[in-house]
């Protein structure tokens, strides 16, 4: 086994930075400062070991004890994480846990993707390490299906830890294996803090995984002496694994790391999955180790370089490189000792070496907040351009329903309700001269209504107050109904609109029980007209013609004046017998003249809606007085102002569907406040 590039099994250092890399991670703009070292323990020059030329076998490394955690303390190499970028890091992720991007939008499921792992990163890495910088360092084994992982962390540790087998996949739950000095930095949530943590130290029981699996929600948390202290080691699930929870799973692992330990086999090295993986630890500046498994003796050399080169093209040409003959598992399952010499050495005096270690993570933490630039970009366009969607979908819900209001306001005010029905029923109330028989003087019409009222017959104005009341319920849901398929059809016609116009519940059509609250709606209205009259009339009950049309009839007139086009009415008051005070709740006892201001009405049963309004208003004046125009305007705005609720609750369901989404245009201005202060901070 042999080890190339940053740090061979010598021991020799992690190989320096290139001079901008350097300049540019531990300058005045770097994250953390690194104070120099004691010159009593001068580092060793670096030393590069050519790919081709496998360097010497080294020993395996002495024990560690907790007594040496102690002296690494006073090797005088320490980073610093800056509060100010701490809390800086801590602001952006109170703002992406609120974020959200739910309207389906040309990109919006790759932004989606990367605001879960921003919030990973944050939670699962950056926020851990920045919090506490001397945190030990995190290793995750990671990698293809059968490639020999959980052999290779149970070999490291010469104990049956994590699950191995034939059988694929294998690994299913996360293994962290740690030193028992170093329990405390794992026991609580301070990394991975959405997983609960089990303490069961023998491995996972073997069981059948599903595809269709649940997520995994547990932590399992191994002490074991055999590992440095500083060093803790999570065997990950497949990152190529037939279950898609357990790939999921396993990029989370490998985003929460610092080191990420890369193992392949001579057969599959060259896939594609393993190597999109890498580019996203490049992309990210993570620290990376590759072990290279089952190589055959005889191909040792071709096979090594040609990873080599590969790693190098895709600029991974500093990371360490291991590779493990094929071998014979001993009697307990294990690798051989001295094919996982090198590895184990490696990791051990990474972990006592502080010098190293900080490369290490200074390397990952500084790769991890370059690409929040990057990643805050992509989000600030996305929250801008569902925040722009969101302004052109509300706008519609305004646009379409203040249009039925208006529709509303033309229907009630145009004297289209006393067409069809409404005329005929009109025409039968003052054809047949019910209207009118109660100016005639005498006391025998008086009579004949009381007659009627006791033996429970319906008043003559009860057919044209029906019908009016009809009339405009059909109004109401006609209206609604339009709004609510305009409504449909204007969101189905933009990119974000069908996805949104799932929450509306009922979609495309009005409210189930919208009918009945209209009926309701149009009768409790009616009720008010009547309570009214009644009390408008409440001191003239003596007067034949108030008494002998009765408190529902004036209510059908008044109701049909209020649905009538008052601007067709003349100005000029009626003339009035100057022996017979006008105003407000005037009497009429002579005989009254329906003709108007403007000219006679030849036919007041005629058909015209114009007709009808000034036969109405007429009949209503000559009992209620002068103002009777000014109480059908306010009848009619109760009535709008009812059926203007009706409407609002169907727009409701709009608006309820659009708030829910949460999109807020503010967090743009914010995330990249957040990352100038991040930058600020470094």
């Amino acid at each position: 086994m042999d080890a190339e590039a940053s740090q061979g099994p010598d021991g020799e250092p992690l190989p320096p930075l290139s001079p901008s890399t350097a300049a540019r991670r531990s300058g005045p703009g770097a994250p953390f400062r690194v104070p120099a070292p004691q010159p009593s323990s001068p580092a060793p020059p670096p030393r590069t070991v050519p790919p081709a030329v496998p360097p010497p076998a080294s020993t395996a490394p002495p024990a560690v004890s907790a007594s040496d955690v102690a002296a690494d303390a006073t090797d005088g190499v320490h980073l610093v994480a800056p509060a100010d970028l701490r809390r800086a890091c801590e602001l952006l992720r109170e703002d992406v846990g609120s974020l959200a991007l739910p309207l389906d939008l040309p990109g919006a499921e790759v932004a989606r993707r990367e605001l879960a792992a921003l919030v990973s990163q944050l939670d699962d890495y950056l926020l851990p390490r920045l919090r506490r910088i001397d945190a030990p360092l995190l290793a995750v084994v990671g990698g293809s299906t059968g490639a020999g992982k959980s052999t290779l962390v149970n070999s490291l540790v010469r104990r049956f830890v994590t699950r191995s087998g034939v059988l694929r996949p294998t690994t299913r739950s996360p293994v962290l294996i740690h030193h028992p000095y170093d329990s405390g930095a794992f026991l609580t949530q301070r990394i991975l803090p959405g997983f609960a943590r089990v303490t069961s130290e023998a491995p996972e029981p073997l069981q059948p995984i599903e595809v269709d699996a649940p997520r995994v929600t547990a932590l399992r948390l191994v002490p074991d002496e055999g590992l440095a202290p500083g060093l803790a080691i999570i065997d990950a699930p497949d990152i190529d694994s037939l279950v898609e929870t357990n790939r999921d799973l396993a990029l989370q692992l490998l985003a929460a790391a610092d080191l990420w330990i890369f193992v392949t086999t001579a057969a599959r090295y060259s896939d594609a999955v393993p190597w999109d993986t890498l580019k996203t630890a490049v992309d990210r500046g993570v620290s990376v180790a590759v072990v290279l498994d089952r190589v055959p003796a005889e191909a040792m050399g071709e096979v090594r370089v040609h990873l080599a080169t590969l790693l190098r093209d895709r600029g991974l040409s500093t990371a360490p490189l291991f590779t493990i003959p094929e071998s014979t598992k001993d009697a307990d399952g294990f690798l051989p000792e001295e094919a996982v010499r090198s590895l184990h050495g490696w990791l051990s005096r990474l972990a006592r070496d502080s010098r190293s270690r900080d490369v290490v993570v200074r390397r990952t933490l500084v790769g991890a907040l370059d690409s929040l630039h990057e990643r805050l970009r992509l989000l600030s366009v996305a929250v801008q351009d569902q925040a722009t969607a969101d302004q052109v979908l509300r706008a519609a819900i305004g646009e379409v329903f203040d249009s039925a209001s208006a529709q509303v306001d033309a229907g009630l005010s145009g004297g289209r309700l006393l067409q069809g029905d409404v005329q005929a029923r009109w025409q039968e109330y003052i054809g047949t001269g019910d209207a009118f028989r109660g100016f005639d003087g005498t006391v025998g019409r008086l009579r004949d209504r009381i007659s009627a009222a006791v033996r429970g017959r319906a008043a003559p104005s009860a057919p044209l107050s029906a019908a009016l009341r009809k009339g405009l319920g059909a109004l109401a849901v006609t209206t609604a109904q339009t709004a609510v398929e305009t409504m449909a059809h204007r969101w189905r016609a933009h990119t974000a609109g069908p996805g949104l116009l799932r929450r509306v519940p009922g979609g495309a059509q009005v409210s189930p029980t919208f009918e009945d609250r209209a009926a309701q709606l149009v009768a409790d209205w009616h009720a008010g007209v009547h309570d009214l009259v009644r009390d408008r009339t409440h001191g003239v009950r003596a007067n034949p013609r108030a008494a002998a049309f009765g408190v529902e009839g004036l209510a059908a007139l008044l109701e049909v004046l209020a649905c009538s086009d008052l601007s067709v009415l003349a100005p000029a008051p009626a003339t009035v017998p100057a022996s017979v005070p006008a105003g407000r709740g005037a009497l009429l006892t002579g005989p009254v003249d329906v003709a108007t201001a403007s000219g006679p009405v030849r036919d007041p049963a005629g058909s015209s809606s114009e007709a009808v309004t000034v036969v109405a208003h007429r009949l209503l004046r000559a009992v209620l007085g002068d103002d009777v125009v000014a109480l059908a305007a306010s009848v009619r705005e109760s009535l709008r102002a009812r059926l203007g609720d009706l409407l609002a609750a169907e727009r409701e369901r709009f608006d309820e569907a659009s708030r829910s989404t949460g999109v807020d245009d503010e967090l743009v201005a914010a995330l990249r406040g957040h990352l100038r202060a991040i930058e600020g901070a470094r």
